[in-house]
């Protein structure tokens, strides 16, 4: 009997050691996977090879503002799963996503170097400073080749801001239907997108905080009533001859919109080389308070009058935006 105790001892004391053994394992397994109280700051831009990412790094420490040509930010080793297999995190940036809310964004990503780098520059050199004055700058931009409008697949917009990110497209649809990428810019061109993208930033403060006031800016719009044309976010389509240079699209101005929206053209319609069908529509609310910040921005009274003087509507709706922003 006292040799079976002995063993039974021997054998409960050895069932003791690897129960600790294991506890002490998992224990200091969970600490590799997920150490307590640390949290990753994803937005955090890490110093790199490159000159991506050395303006990348120049302008978080300037300014506190992260910009990505990935919408893809990192990834995190999590342990495994029941098979044994490794869990793997993606952190993303979450396009479309606001505090209340979901709207689909497409977008394409730019693979030319060149490009990004151009837009890079562009962000650090003259749009932080833009932005830094107002007090406006945001958590992050993304550069992407294009940002496509919601109303058309084929269209490509300057950006569009989100809850913590602003996309910036560097590929844009010009006035007469035509695309241009940030290296083909002229120098008009180059600033027109500049100006719309500080409006971006600027117009959603201004929205925000100013949301009474700004009722009077679309009240003027509203009081409009030549014809159908005139209402916000209208499509109209049809079909032309002889399109040559955007000819075949009325002027938005008569109607009090310094643009249309988005803008389809197909040409050799029917395979027909004469014909070719075209699709606008009018601007939305957002979208249009935007484009008259960036024009009470970028133009004097002057030079605005100068290239708008005979549309009654749109003058006004400048001289109140112009007002609203020196007040």
């Amino acid at each position: 009997m006292p040799n079976m105790l002995n063993f039974n001892d021997k054998k409960m004391k050895k069932i003791i050691h690897l129960f600790i053994i294991f506890i002490l394992g998992a224990c200091a397994q969970e600490d590799e996977l997920t150490p307590t109280g640390v949290v990753k700051d994803w937005f955090a831009i890490q110093p790199g090879e490159g000159e991506w990412n050395e303006i990348a790094c120049d302008i978080y420490t300037n300014y506190g503002c992260s910009v990505f040509k990935n919408d893809t930010l990192g990834k995190e080793f999590r342990g495994f799963d029941n098979a044994g297999d490794s869990i793997i995190y993606y952190e993303t940036l979450k396009i479309g996503y606001s505090i209340e809310s979901f709207s689909k964004v497409n977008f394409t990503l730019c693979k030319d170097e060149e490009k990004l780098i151009q837009g890079i520059k562009i962000v650090r050199d003259l749009l932080m400073p833009q932005l830094e004055k107002f007090g406006t700058i945001t958590r992050s931009y993304l550069l992407v080749d294009t940002v496509i409008s919601a109303s058309d697949t084929t269209v490509c917009e300057y950006g569009k801001r989100d809850f913590e990110t602003t996309l910036l497209g560097l590929t844009v649809s010009m006035t007469d239907g035509t695309r241009k990428n940030i290296t083909e810019f002229t120098q008009e061109e180059r600033k027109n997108w500049l100006g719309k993208i500080v409006a971006i930033e600027v117009a959603n403060r201004i929205q925000l905080k100013y949301s009474e006031l700004v009722k009077e800016f679309y009240t003027i719009q509203k009081e409009i009533v030549e014809n159908e044309g005139n209402k916000y976010a209208h499509g109209v389509k049809g079909t032309t001859e002889d399109f040559g240079g955007g000819k075949g699209i009325p002027d938005s101005r008569p109607l009090g919109f310094l643009e249309w929206s988005s803008l389809t053209i197909t040409y050799n319609y029917f395979n027909n080389p004469k014909w070719t069908k075209y699709e606008y529509y009018s601007p939305t609310e957002e979208k249009d308070f935007e484009t008259f910040v960036a024009a009470a921005l970028l133009k004097t009274p002057e030079e605005f009058e100068s290239e708008n003087g005979e549309y009654p509507y749109v003058m006004e709706k400048f001289s109140w935006m112009k007002n609203f922003l020196q007040e």
